[in-house]
Order: structure tokens, then sequence, then C-alpha cells
């Protein structure tokens, strides 16, 4: 393909935007640390590793793992390539094609790969779960293996899968943002859910709520650094598909032990 001399490859564009997007809200968060504004919803401990000590891992990952990956499928023509606006329609479709590809590419690589006790202190995951997920930018605080696997291929081979996304600026960008606020928050120790989790009664609005406080819940992946046997793609944004199937989402895994204790038949829970 020939790229134009004038203007930076889309690639480089989207990187940008989703380095401002990630370091922006990770400082929004680092913010509420410090000034406890939002204190009522931090769920977990400040993480014990200053911010300082996790960012130059961050940083190495996302410069020389993930910039040339994405250089690497837009020089394919797999992503970032094509017409200029797919349009709402087709925008709306990508976007929840690559939330169930996503799911499912994260799901194979985190469970199968990293968590086997063979490989989790070879190809590093074990990196990743020194932390608490307290700190928002500790959700790219992995080894370079860890970060290919969980965060650079389940953001682009779905995204190949679904047509990469054509030139489309404003739906890359979408994309990247929403996908770092996501990691973001998830690891960062808040769980704004709390305002709607305890509604009560059988009224349209106590339900509606309910199911607010389901969608915007930091829950599951509280749960699987707690626990490591859950919820291995389950989490804030995602379709929780894969861990629904498999029956390793964190709620499942606990309704089981229940039974367990209770001398009734279960299978044991997945590791």
């Amino acid at each position: 393909m020939q790229l134009s001399l004038s203007t930076p490859p889309l690639f480089l564009t989207v990187w940008a935007a989703q380095m401002i997007a990630y370091h922006g809200i990770g400082l929004w968060f680092l913010w509420l640390d410090r000034t406890r504004r939002l204190a009522r919803f931090k769920t977990r401990p400040v993480e014990r590793r200053p911010y300082v000590e996790i960012l130059p891992r961050v940083l190495f990952n996302q410069i020389v793992i993930l910039l040339p990956a994405m250089a690497l499928f837009q020089f394919a023509g797999l992503a970032f390539v094509g017409p200029a606006h797919i349009g709402l329609v087709a925008a709306i479709l990508s976007l929840a094609g690559m939330s169930i590809g996503h799911d499912v590419v994260q799901y194979i690589f985190h469970r199968w790969l990293m968590h086997r006790p063979d490989l989790m202190n070879r190809l590093g995951h074990s990196v990743h779960h020194s932390t608490t997920a307290s700190c928002s930018i500790s959700a790219c605080y992995m080894s370079a293996a860890d970060f290919l696997a969980e965060i650079v291929l389940p953001y682009l081979i779905p995204l190949a899968l679904v047509g990469g996304g054509g030139a489309d600026v404003a739906f890359h960008v979408f994309a990247v943002t929403a996908g770092a606020f996501g990691g973001l928050y998830e690891h960062s120790g808040y769980d704004f859910s709390l305002t709607h989790a305890g509604a009560e009664g059988a009224s349209v609005r106590a339900w509606m709520a309910r199911a607010a406080a389901t969608m915007i819940s930091s829950r599951a992946h509280a749960e699987h650094h707690a626990r490591g046997n859950v919820s291995f793609s389950d989490g804030f944004g995602s379709s929780s598909l894969c861990d629904t199937i498999f029956r390793t989402r964190w709620d499942l895994v606990r309704a089981r032990a229940r039974r367990r204790g209770n001398n009734e038949p279960a299978s044991e829970a997945t590791t």
C-alpha cells in the first residue's frame, strides 16, 4: 500500500489518540486517589507500587509492542485502510463484533495460556498479577508476551475480522478511547456501580438502577485479581460471553462453591 508523505498514517493517528485517552484518563484516576474526591467509590486499597514505578513498563509495551503491531496491520491491509467513513450502522455492528471478538480472543489467551500453571511465570502473567488492580494504568503493567496476547491481539484480530474499520478516524478513535477507559476503570480500584447497587423493589426504576449497576460494575476483574480462577474476560464493557458459557464468571463460581459446601453435586471450579 502507498502512504501519503503529507499526512501521518492512520495507525499512528489512532495510536496517538489512544495514548492521549489512556494517560489522560489514568491521570484523572490518579488525581482522584490523591484528592480522595470520590473515595466513597474506592473499593480497593491504593496500589502499593507508586504510579511512577508502574509507568515505564506500560510505556514500553505501548511503544515497542502496540505501535508496531498496529503498523503491521495497516501495511498488511487488515485494518485502518479503506473508505474514509463506514456509516453509522456499520460502525455499530463493527463495535458489537469487536466486543464479542475481544471477549473470545482474550478468554482463549488469558485462561488457557496465561493461567496455565507451567506458563504463568514463564510468560510473565504473574507480573500483572503482582498488582492489586487498584492503580488504573496497571491495566498495561504486563510482560511483553502477556501484553501482546491480552491487549494487542484481542484488539487487532477482531478489528481485522469485522473489516478493519476502514479509514474512519472517528470510529477508530472512539473504539480505542472506549477500550482505554474500560481497562483503566477495571484497574482503578473504583466501582461507580455502588450508587445503584442497593436499589430495592420491583418498580421499573429500581430494575433499571440494578441493571445500570451491573453494566458499570468493576467487580468482575477485581474478583479475578483476588481469586485468579474467575472472570477471564468478563468485566466492564465485555459481552461476558465466554465466562458465561464456560461457567467461570465470578458470580457463577461462587454459587457452585456454596453448593459444594451443602454437599450438593457440582463440578470443580476451573482454574
